[in-house]
């Protein structure tokens, strides 16, 4: 096999790797459950839900635009600081951290996106969150959301 052909080769393996591993994201995963969030305000937003570390993970990159009625909600197993970055997103987050009664401990405003590594991490000192929701910039703002106020989450959709 000459060079050309090798190369050739590797090329087209990362391309059906890359497709593999975006594929579900770009398709929708029919596993994905959402939440009908109540916000203190009692204005109602609708999250999609990411409970397997891997979804976690992923959050809200490669997503190319979040309507305000709507937010990423991060669910863990275990209370901790749970940090998150802002590698691959496309816009500028809010960034909320609650407790497991859904209180809010931490917020962190207009997080922007991270081209570069190492990109920073965003959390809160006391490691008691269980729950982090990712919403466009401005949503916490709009919303007056300050930390100490709670949340009500109702599932409304199994995937």
């Amino acid at each position: 096999m000459d060079k050309e052909n090798l190369k050739k080769g590797v090329l087209l393996v990362i391309a059906l790797v890359a497709m593999g591993i975006a594929m579900p994201f770009m398709m929708g995963n029919q596993d994905t459950n959402y939440f009908m969030v109540e916000l203190p305000n009692g204005k109602q937003i609708l999250a999609q839900v990411a409970e397997s570390p891997e979804k976690q993970v992923v959050g809200l990159f490669f997503t190319k635009e979040l309507p305000p009625d709507r937010a990423m909600l991060l669910i863990y197993d275990d209370e901790d600081s749970h940090p998150i970055w802002t590698k691959n997103t496309h816009f500028p987050i809010d960034i909320l951290w609650m407790d497991r009664d859904r209180k809010i401990l931490h917020i962190e405003e207009a997080a922007p996106p991270c081209a570069d590594d190492p990109c920073p991490t965003y959390g809160p000192k006391e490691p008691e969150a269980l729950y982090v929701m990712q919403a466009a910039a401005g949503f916490a703002r709009i919303n007056q959301l300050q930390p100490g106020m709670s949340m009500i989450f109702r599932l409304v959709r199994r995937g």
